[in-house]
């Protein structure tokens, strides 16, 4: 088995689209924008492929980005057949704010709201 991931990191992209999620307001720090984009890209994936991304900068510490392995666990029980959790949570960060920056392109802005309503993620009014 391949080592897993020590760190996490980020396209110069990706990392220009963190910047806005934050910069806008919408999420107090990187971390937690990055934790919706890997939340928002497991809703619209379903299951993993490839989990390479190419061309990342190390942005965090597994440890100060899963400081519990809460995370860990998540992608452990979500896909029980990928043995690097770590790169899997990489790939999905950068998937996700990917879908993040094409929902800005074709809104001409970040509206969270919506973003969620494309992807069938926001819970109903009428949920209890």
């Amino acid at each position: 088995m391949a080592e897993d991931k020590r760190t996490i990191g980020v396209t110069e992209a990706a990392d220009g689209v963190l910047a806005v999620m934050v910069e806008q307001g919408h999420f107090s720090d990187a971390i937690d924008a990055a934790k919706f984009a890997m939340a928002l890209a497991i809703n619209s994936r379903g299951h993993a492929e490839d989990l390479t991304v190419e061309g990342t900068t190390t942005k965090w510490n597994v440890g100060s980005f899963d400081p519990d392995s809460q995370l860990r666990s998540l992608l452990d029980a979500l896909y029980p057949d990928v043995d690097q959790p770590y790169r899997l949570l990489e790939f999905l960060i950068d998937d996700g704010l990917h879908r993040v920056s094409e929902h800005m392109e074709s809104v001409g802005e970040l509206d969270v709201i919506a973003l969620l309503d494309e992807a069938g993620t926001r819970p109903s009014a009428a949920a209890p």
